[in-house]
C-alpha cells in the first residue's frame, strides 16, 4: 500500500505543477492543525483527574488549557484551509496551461497512443481533481502519525489496552490496503469504457450523414450497449471494494473498541486504575477512529487519482521519436530560399523518402507533383518540422531548419491545407490569433479577396462562425485561411491541394492570387490541376520517394516520363 502511495506522489510531483512555498504552508498547516486534537483526550483525563481529586484549582487550570486547544484547531484549521485554497488555484491553473501547451506540440500520429477523447476527458474530467492531491497525501501522513501516536500512548498506558489497538489497526490497514488496490483496476477499466463511449459519440456526430444513408444505427447502438456493459461491471466491482473499506473496517473497529473499553472498565472496577484511565483510553481510542476514517477516505480518494494522475501524465509526457526540439537560432531576416541537402527519411521502418537534392529560389512559385503516396507530402511535414530528416539536411537560408527557434520558424513557414481549421469563434477573434491588429487584418482579407464577403455579412467581421465554419463555404473558408496565413507574414507559403475541392471561380481567384504572391513570397504547392503546374517556376516530380525530375512544365513534358504519364 505504501509503495503505490510513493509511487503516486512521485509521479504526481513530477508533473511540474507546484510551488515550493505553498506545498510548505499546506504541510506544516496541516501538522499544526492535528496537534491540539492530540492533546486533547490527555487534558480530558487530567480534568477528570484533578475534579475526583477535588484539586478544582488545578481542574479549572487543565479546563482553561482545554479550551486554548480548541481555539488552536479553529484558527490552525484556518490556516490549513487558506494554504490548502492557495495552493489549489496555483496546482489547476499551472497543469491546465502544461496541458495545453504539451497538446499544442503533438506531431499528426498522436492518435496512435493518445485518443482525442483520452486527451480532452484527461484535461477536462481529470485535471479538476488533481490539486486535491498534495492536501489528500499530506492529510493521510499525518493521519497515520496521529494513529501512531495514539496507538504508542496506549501502549504506554497499558499494553494490555495498547497490543490490541495495535493488532487492530495493523489488520484495519491491511483492508483497506487489499480492497484500494483493486478498486484503482476496476476505476482504470471504468475510465476506458468512459472514453470509448465518449469517442463512439463523436464519431456519430462527424458521421451523421453516412449513419441515416447507410441505416447503422442499431449496429452502432450495438456497439455502445457493449461499452456500457463493459463499464457497468467495472462500476459495480469498484463499489463493491470501496463499500468493503466502509462497512468491514469500521465494524472491526467497532467491536475493538467495545473489547477494549470492556478490559478498561474491569480494570477501574477491579481498583487498578481510576476514572481519568478510563477516559484516557477512550480518548485515544476515539482519536484512533476518528484518523483511520481519515486516513481511509484521503486514501481512497488518492487511490481514484492514481488514475488521473496516470492520465495526466501521459498527456503530459507523451512522446515518439518523431517529435523535435527546437533550436535557439533567432534571426528572423529570412529571405525564403530552400534548399535539401540528399534527404532520406524512413518512417516506421518504411523508406518513404530517399537522398532527395533541389534548391527552390526566394520569391518563387514551386510546383511538387507526383502520383498519390509518392512522397509529395513527406517534403512538406519535413519543412514543417513535424518529422526529422534521417539523413542529410534541410536548410532555409542556409541554415538547419532545426536551428531555428520555434517562434522565428512558425512566424516564417506557413502552411494552407486543403481542409483549413477554422475556430467556432467570429470572424475577427479568428484572425486575432494570428495578428490582433485590425488594419492588418482587412489589409489581408482584401488581398485574399474574401474581404467584401465578409463587409456583405450583418455582424461583418464579428460575425460569429458555426463549428469548423460550417456558415461558410469550403470557397469562403479557404480564403479565409489564406488571409490568416498572410497575416502571418510568412515567407515561405506551403499550399497543399488547396484547390482540389474549390469551384471554378474559386479556384480562378486563388491562381490570381498566387501570381501576386510570388513577390514577395516563397510558394510551394502541391497539386494534381495541370493550369497550375502550368503557371509553376518549376515542379519538382516526385516518384516512391525519388525526385525523378525537375523543370518548368514545357520541359518536363517533353523529355520526362513520370510526368507524362502524370499528365494522362
Amino acid at each position: 500500500m505504501f509503495k503505490r502511495f510513493f509511487i503516486l506522489v512521485k509521479k504526481y510531483f513530477g508533473l511540474g505543477a507546484n510551488n515550493k512555498v505553498l506545498l510548505f504552508h499546506l504541510f506544516f498547516s496541516a501538522t499544526l492543525r492535528n496537534l491540539p486534537l492530540l492533546a486533547l483526550p490527555f487534558i480530558t483525563s487530567k480534568i477528570v483527574e484533578t475534579a475526583t481529586d477535588q484539586d478544582f484549582s488545578a481542574a479549572i487550570a487543565w479546563s482553561v488549557g482545554f479550551l486554548i486547544c480548541g481555539l488552536a484547531y479553529v484558527a490552525l484549521y484556518h490556516y490549513n484551509y487558506v494554504a490548502y485554497k492557495n495552493n489549489s488555484i496555483f496546482i489547476h491553473n499551472k497543469l491546465q496551461q502544461l496541458v495545453f501547451n504539451k497538446v499544442s506540440t503533438y506531431d499528426e500520429n498522436f492518435s496512435k497512443e493518445l485518443s482525442t477523447p483520452f486527451i480532452v476527458n484527461s484535461a477536462y474530467n481529470d485535471l479538476g481533481y488533481l490539486h486535491q492531491v498534495p492536501d489528500q497525501a499530506f492529510d493521510t501522513v499525518v493521519a497515520t502519525i496521529n494513529i501512531v501516536v495514539a496507538i504508542v500512548i496506549l501502549l504506554i498506558a497499558n499494553p494490555i489496552v495498547g497490543i490490541p489497538a495495535l493488532l487492530l489497526s495493523l489488520f484495519s490497514f491491511y483492508l483497506v490496503a487489499r480492497n484500494l488496490e483493486k478498486k484503482e483496476i476496476s476505476l482504470a477499466g471504468q475510465r476506458r469504457h468512459q472514453d470509448n463511449i465518449a469517442g463512439l459519440m463523436g464519431q456519430v456526430i462527424d458521421g451523421n450523414k453516412e449513419i441515416k444513408s447507410f441505416n447503422m444505427e442499431d449496429d452502432l447502438g450495438n456497439y455502445l450497449e457493449s461499452y456500457k456493459k463493459d463499464w457497468r461491471k467495472d462500476y459495480f466491482n469498484k463499489r463493491k471494494y470501496n463499500d468493503n473499506s466502509e462497512v468491514l473496517v469500521p465494524m472491526l473497529l467497532g467491536f475493538g473498541k467495545i473489547a477494549i473499553y470492556l478490559i478498561v472498565i474491569y480494570l477501574v472496577l477491579q481498583g487498578s486504575y481510576d476514572v481519568a484511565f478510563l477516559v484516557l483510553v477512550i480518548g485515544y481510542y476515539e482519536n484512533i477512529e476518528n484518523e483511520f476514517w481519515n486516513f481511509y477516505c484521503r486514501l481512497n480518494n488518492l487511490s481514484s487519482n492514481t488514475t488521473r494522475v496516470d492520465r495526466v501524465h501521459k498527456v503530459l509526457n507523451y512522446r515518439t521519436k518523431n517529435m523535435l526540439n527546437f533550436g535557439d537560432n533567432n534571426d528572423d531576416s529570412i529571405a525564403g530560399k530552400i534548399e535539401f541537402k540528399n534527404v532520406s527519411f524512413t518512417y516506421e521502418e518504411q523508406e518513404v523518402m530517399k537522398d532527395v537534392s533541389f534548391v527552390i529560389r526566394p520569391h518563387s512559385f514551386t510546383v511538387v507533383a507526383g502520383k498519390s503516396g509518392s512522397g509529395k507530402s513527406t517534403i512538406f511535414r519535413l519543412l514543417l518540422r513535424l518529422y526529422k530528416a534521417n539523413h542529410g539536411e534541410i536548410l532555409l537560408d542556409e541554415t538547419d531548419i532545426y536551428d531555428y527557434s520555434k517562434e522565428v520558424y512558425a512566424s516564417n513557414v506557413s502552411i494552407v491545407t486543403q481542409k483549413p481549421f477554422i475556430f467556432d469563434m467570429s470572424i475577427r477573434e479568428n484572425l486575432n490569433l494570428v495578428d490582433s491588429n485590425f488594419k492588418n487584418q482587412v489589409e489581408a482579407c482584401k488581398r485574399a479577396g474574401i474581404h467584401d464577403f465578409i463587409m456583405n455579412l450583418k455582424d461583418g467581421y464579428n460575425t460569429k462562425l458555426l463549428r469548423d465554419a460550417e456558415n461558410l463555404s469550403a470557397g469562403q473558408k479557404q480564403l479565409l485561411a489564406l488571409a490568416r496565413t498572410l497575416l502571418s507574414k510568412s515567407e515561405v507559403l506551403l499550399f497543399d491541394e488547396v484547390t482540389s475541392s474549390l469551384d471554378l471561380e474559386t479556384s480562378k481567384r486563388i491562381i490570381n492570387i498566387l501570381k501576386g504572391l510570388k513577390k514577395d513570397h516563397t510558394i510551394l504547392m502541391i497539386t494534381h490541376k495541370p493550369q497550375l503546374m502550368k503557371l509553376a517556376d518549376e515542379i519538382l516530380m516526385i516518384d516512391h520517394g525519388h525526385l525523378v525530375g525537375r523543370g518548368t512544365h514545357k520541359e518536363l513534358i517533353k523529355k520526362n516520363k513520370y510526368y507524362q504519364l502524370l499528365q494522362k
